[in-house]
């Protein structure tokens, strides 16, 4: 992976890499065009130059975070799972409050089992 600079405090990303959370593990996607190309699967390499060469500079960062998590499948499979999840509670809740349990109650336990959840 992406070399990282070593501070006071322990390695210090150099900007190479993206840190980000999935199922609760912290994962380094690549933040460069070299890095993404690299990462990619060979079949989608092609498609990736072509639209990182026609991106505005004001979308370039949007691109290549949507592109740096292409490098990684499992990112959208962990997305689906936790908008399913946020779904289903946020249709329970809906469903008690038609059923008449005050609203400040469940709203406040929907936001902890969001919180106990992740």
């Amino acid at each position: 992976m992406d070399e990282h600079i070593e501070g006071p405090d322990g390695p210090q990303d150099d900007g190479r890499t993206i840190r980000t959370v999935v199922d609760g593990t912290w994962i380094e996607l690549p933040a460069t065009i070299g890095g993404i190309r690299a990462a990619l699967p060979a079949e989608l390499r092609d498609e990736f130059g072509k639209v990182i060469e026609e991106t505005p500079a004001g979308e370039m960062l949007a691109t290549m975070v949507r592109w740096s998590r292409a490098t990684r499948p499992d990112i959208e499979e962990a997305d689906r799972r936790a908008h399913d999840r946020v779904k289903a509670l946020t249709d329970e809740a809906e469903a008690r409050i038609i059923l008449g349990e005050d609203q400040n109650v469940v709203q406040r336990d929907l936001h902890e089992r969001l919180r106990d959840d992740s």
